[in-house]
């Protein structure tokens, strides 16, 4: 079979977590079905196409155009405009988009939808990010598709509840942890940590910043708990529960987004700014040190379609505080502490609780009960067993061959 696979959205510099999942996907594909040719097509000026990733798989074709995107972009929609496969040398059998995007095809398609996030959730997005949403055309876009694959029974229900698709159209392809992402540390990981010039222990939040990732809650919670630990016993409990002589900073990790000014002012006020790092991105080489040494890894999005970083983080060992909301329980299971993403003191308890070794005789500020630490084995430690377990159940050889298997049945 010919597969043609749309790939524009990864001539950027830096790769998304969208852009990481049709990466991984494309080269687990080409290595279960060596049967299959998978075309690859993307656009765009010499510069923009030099970010293109290299695929080494022998049934792997890439196939370029110099048009630059936004040019194509208006192609495409004029009235008698060329399909995409009026730009491939050989006509595919079927299409398949791993993200929404601007196009126009005659064949075949199926497409990945991560969240709708832009249809729940439009204040988070910038006014340029809805009107193209408008231009292409994304309701036409989802329900036209031969086949839609969701990466969560979430986004799965999102798209019946909102848009009215067949939910027997829909299949479910959860995402998958790569191999780099291990418990146990590598020689490598002090040189990584040091290119960040981190040398104390830590939080961790890793995330694109912009206002659904809910940095401030992030901040706020951690200043609050920081705040009492004025308490001399409460610092011993901390000190204890975490493993260490210092009390852990928080460090943010992740490129700029957009709408970050709140971020900022959050931070100029908390009283522990100078034990608060913006680190920016982080490259996809250095990420699983900088898990596996946080003594946790906060996540406290509004929203999401999977939430791939709370699986990379529970792959590494790390115990995870996480949202209720959006995918987050259907990924995690019992292996996280959820919170309410809208209540900055539910953070807080959870990282009292996550901190204290003492459980239901803590002796915490306020003497706080231990909703979250179960008898026997302290709640890091059974996290981190947890976390581990419910990591190793993603996998991408899975979600590639659920993909190949909705695409092979076009004929």
């Amino acid at each position: 079979m010919i597969i043609a696979i749309d790939i524009r959205h990864l001539t950027t510099p830096r790769t998304s977590g969208v852009g990481h999942y049709t990466i991984r996907l494309i080269e687990e594909m080409a290595k279960t079905s060596p049967e299959d040719v998978f075309i690859l097509f993307a656009a765009g000026r010499r510069r923009t196409l030099a970010h293109l990733p290299e695929f080494d798989a022998p049934n792997i074709r890439v196939t370029t155009s110099h048009i630059p995107n936004r040019f194509l972009f208006a192609l495409l929609r004029l009235p008698f405009g060329p399909t995409l496969e009026n730009f491939l040398k050989v006509k595919p059998d079927v299409w398949f988009f791993p993200n929404l995007n601007i196009t126009r095809t005659k064949l075949p398609y199926i497409l990945t939808v991560h969240d709708l996030s832009f249809k729940l959730f439009p204040k988070f997005y910038t006014f340029k990010d809805r009107v193209w949403y408008k231009v292409a055309r994304t309701e036409r876009f989802i329900n036209e598709a031969t086949h839609l694959l969701a990466v969560s029974n979430s986004t799965k229900y999102d798209l019946v509840e909102l848009l009215k698709v067949d939910p027997n159209k829909i299949l479910v392809t959860h995402l998958g942890v790569d191999n780099e992402y291990s418990h146990g540390e590598l020689p490598s990981d002090k040189n990584y940590l040091h290119k960040h010039k981190i040398d104390y222990p830590y939080l961790l939040t890793l995330s694109t910043l912009e206002p659904r990732k809910n940095i401030e809650t992030a901040i706020e919670a951690y200043s609050a708990w920081r705040a009492k630990l004025g308490s001399s016993t409460f610092q011993g409990e901390v000190r204890r529960g975490f493993g260490q002589t210092s009390i852990p900073h928080l460090i943010i990790a992740g490129g700029k987004g957009w709408r970050t000014h709140g971020i900022n002012e959050v931070l100029k006020h908390s009283k522990f700014k100078d034990d608060i790092h913006l680190i920016g991105y982080v490259i996809d080489k250095h990420k699983p040190a900088l898990y596996r040494h946080a003594k946790a890894f906060l996540f406290p999005s509004f929203y999401e379609g999977f939430g791939l970083p709370v699986l990379e983080a529970m792959a590494c060992g790390t115990p995870v505080i996480t949202s209720f909301t959006g995918s987050m329980p259907e990924v995690v299971g019992d292996a996280a502490i959820m919170i309410d993403p809208f209540d900055v003191s539910d953070l807080e308890l959870a990282l009292e609780q996550l901190s204290c070794r003492r459980g239901r005789s803590c002796t915490c500020p306020n003497e706080v009960e231990s909703k979250w630490q179960p008898q026997g084995l302290p709640l890091r430690e059974k996290l981190i067993a947890r976390g581990l377990k419910r990591a190793s159940r993603f996998r991408w050889e899975q979600t590639a061959q659920l993909t190949l298997d909705a695409i092979h049945q076009i004929k």
